[in-house]
């Protein structure tokens, strides 16, 4: 006999899926960020700011565009219930993968200044956190006899 593990699970539930994996990534990140806030030469208030003013851009020009792209995918999905892990798609994994270990090693070896670094971590934490309550709210709004758009 053959044992098949799938842990299956109502669509909606991959919107929460994702914002659960999304806020994690976001408080991760953003620890970090205010660690090197800590040791930045500059005032707090100015690196915040400039870290805001990335997440604008990096919100809209790239994570509005995935976030976009999964719920619909979700939302497109034939299976009534799909694999709890099927709220991103095998690429998207890969993905992941290669920008937490360049976040690694960008941390570790300090190819850019801390200051800088902080920057980006406050604008990266600041759009996956926007990414998880655009999960959420797909999830909230989520009909199962609705057609994708």
């Amino acid at each position: 006999m053959r044992l098949k593990l799938k842990p299956s699970v109502p669509r909606r539930f991959l919107f929460f899926a994702g914002a659960l994996v999304w806020a994690f990534a976001a408080w991760r990140v953003s620890s970090i960020a205010f660690t090197y806030l800590k040791e930045s030469p500059w005032p707090w208030w100015l690196e915040l700011m400039a870290g805001m003013a990335g997440l604008a851009l990096f919100f809209n020009f790239v994570f509005l565009r995935v976030s976009r792209r999964y719920i619909q995918r979700i939302a497109a999905m034939k299976m009534q219930n799909p694999c709890v892990f099927a709220f991103f798609g095998w690429k998207s994994y890969l993905l992941i993968a290669l920008m937490s270990g360049l976040g690694i090693l960008l941390s570790k070896y300090e190819f850019i200044p801390l200051t800088w670094q902080g920057i980006f971590y406050i604008a990266l934490s600041g759009s996956l956190f926007l990414s998880a309550l655009m999960f959420v709210n797909a999830g909230i709004l989520f009909r199962e006899n609705q057609e994708s758009e």
